[in-house]
């Protein structure tokens, strides 16, 4: 971290550095000598005040810039350079290594190369600036920066002797570098950089280097296409490392010895009260209440055994209620038992009739399929002990309903199924469409008197099994609509009416849980559709 937020500092200036030369070339490529430069033999009039002026400032930024070299003014059309206050040919100007860049460059932003002044020293980076008019290339303003100067200036006290730093531009050439015989060469053909570069990550990381642990950090520079190489030996943070493991080995022993004598000390003094509240709860009737709750207070110990007393003697009293609770429940249990009596004996009671029903006609009739549907809805809904059923078995007690229903309205309405088979084998709570239909025949369908419809569709998605019982009814407003759904959504709230389908609803958030449940869709004058929402759980 220390590593990259020094890399950071570093591109923080060389940007600035950067950008602000590259501002200098453009102001000076927009000088109306310059531009006069680009198309005539020579500036318009080289004693003008205009033509001083520039000279002065070419002349003395080199002088309030310690880091520029130089600066040059080419001329394609002079096939001369503008150097200082005077004017020389090209073929005359030996620091002509710029030239190559300069005729292959076709980006108006210009370019950035690292060159050797004279093909010596000192190592220059160069910012070519090409100089447009109609669309022509016509010359370019060329910068020369002193790299050394510059590598100076933007390194902290930190980084010097201590750290390389590379600024590498957007062809890949090194155009600074703490390592002079490293400057210009390309980094992807330099071992060194190669194995710092070999991946394509930003950031800091631990690597070695030439067999040696270096901190290397890879930032991108923020206004050109360069990129910041930093490399630290590892060092140089040895010494920080070592204190500081020092010191955290020092602080832990510190802390066990702290930790081992307030043990030892709490130890001591939780012992006694500790022992003696055990013997109270071994033997609590070698003990009674220690004087009222004033001064039980006074003494902690005496309060804390006071209320595990009083706690002991709560129990007691509540083992002794409980006990009576279960005697009382084993009786009702019982009661219950013979209660059972009766409805085996209503239910043998209703097959006789059915078989003397069929004796008279000597076949089956509506006496006899009616009484037959009434004694197997009894025995399913009464007799039988088991609150979760299967859906086919909930399907089958709905059918022997609908024909006890049918025998009465059966010119008033017809029944239509739509079963989804695979869905048999789940669960459900006994009596959940029952009282729905109920409801459909005797509030929708009775009202209206005739060409009534009752369709049951039972369907299942990959979460969850959607009962919906629909009639043709006379349907209700959206007003009591809206009433119901929400008395449907609280669990705590009760109605006279529709009990049945607040009923089934409790139930099955009772069972299934608050998500699940009844809700109701309907429109005056054209019906009623009652959802039924239960999750995919297989009977055991």
């Amino acid at each position: 971290m220390e590593n990259n937020s020094l890399l950071y500092g570093v591109r923080d200036i060389s940007d600035s550095i950067l950008s602000d030369c590259d501002m200098l070339c453009t102001y000076i490529s927009y000088n109306d000598n310059v531009q006069m430069f680009m198309v005539n033999d020579w500036f318009s009039n080289i004693n003008s005040k205009s033509m001083r002026e520039f000279t002065q400032l070419v002349r003395a930024l080199p002088l309030i810039y310690k880091y520029i070299d130089s600066i040059y003014v080419y001329s394609e059309y002079n096939k001369s350079v503008y150097i200082g206050e005077r004017k020389s040919p090209i073929k005359e100007l030996k620091d002509i290594s710029w030239m190559e860049e300069y005729n292959n460059l076709e980006d108006v932003s210009g370019s950035t190369i690292p060159r050797l002044k004279n093909g010596n020293y000192p190592k220059l980076i160069t910012i070519i600036k090409p100089i447009i008019i109609d669309k022509v290339k016509r010359g370019a303003v060329v910068l020369n920066i002193n790299s050394e100067k510059l590598h100076n200036i933007i390194t902290t006290e930190k980084y010097q002797n201590q750290s390389d730093i590379f600024l590498i531009n957007n062809t890949g050439n090194i155009i600074m570098s703490s390592k002079e015989d490293l400057f210009g060469a390309a980094s992807k053909d330099t071992p060194y950089l190669k194995n710092i570069l070999k991946s394509d990550s930003t950031g800091s990381v631990i690597k070695n280097i030439d067999g040696m642990n270096s901190v290397v950090s890879v930032i991108p520079s923020t206004k050109f296409g360069f990129t910041y190489v930093s490399r630290t030996s590892m060092l140089l943070y040895q010494n920080k490392l070592d204190q500081l493991k020092l010191q955290i080995v020092i602080l832990s022993i510190l802390l066990v010895i702290l930790s081992l004598v307030f043990a030892f000390f709490t130890a001591i003094r939780s012992y006694k009260p500790v022992a003696e509240i055990i013997a109270v709860l071994e033997e609590p009737e070698r003990f009674s209440t220690h004087g009222d709750s004033r001064n039980a207070r006074l003494n902690e110990l005496r309060y804390i055994i006071s209320t595990i007393l009083k706690q002991i003697q709560t129990n007691e009293k509540m083992k002794d209620e409980l006990d009576s609770k279960l005697k009382m429940l084993e009786q009702s249990q019982f009661a219950m038992l013979q209660s059972q009596i009766n409805p085996h004996f209503l239910y043998n009671t209703l097959e006789t009739i059915n078989w003397m029903a069929f004796d008279l006609s000597k076949s089956e009739n509506k006496v006899s399929k009616a009484v037959n549907s009434l004694a197997r809805l009894f025995r399913n809904n009464v007799y039988m002990g088991d609150y979760i059923i299967s859906i086919e078995q909930e399907i089958e007690n709905t059918i022997n309903y609908l024909d006890i229903l049918a025998l009465r309205y059966g010119d008033v309405f017809e029944s239509k199924w739509e079963i989804d088979e695979k869905v048999k084998q789940y669960s459900i709570i006994k009596i959940c469409l029952q009282p729905i239909i109920e409801n459909a025949v005797y509030h929708g369908i009775k009202p209206k008197g005739k060409g009534g419809l009752l369709k049951i569709q039972v369907i299942s998605s990959e979460q969850e099994i959607v009962l919906t019982v629909s009639d043709n009814g006379v349907g209700m407003d959206s007003v009591l609509v809206s009433e119901i759904n929400q008395k449907l959504n609280d669990r705590s709230s009760l109605s006279e009416d529709h009990i049945g389908i607040y009923n089934v609803n409790q139930r099955i958030k009772i069972v299934f849980g608050k998500e699940y449940g009844v809700s109701i869709e309907s429109r005056k004058n054209i019906g009623t559709s009652v959802k039924i929402r239960i999750p995919l759980v297989k009977i055991q």
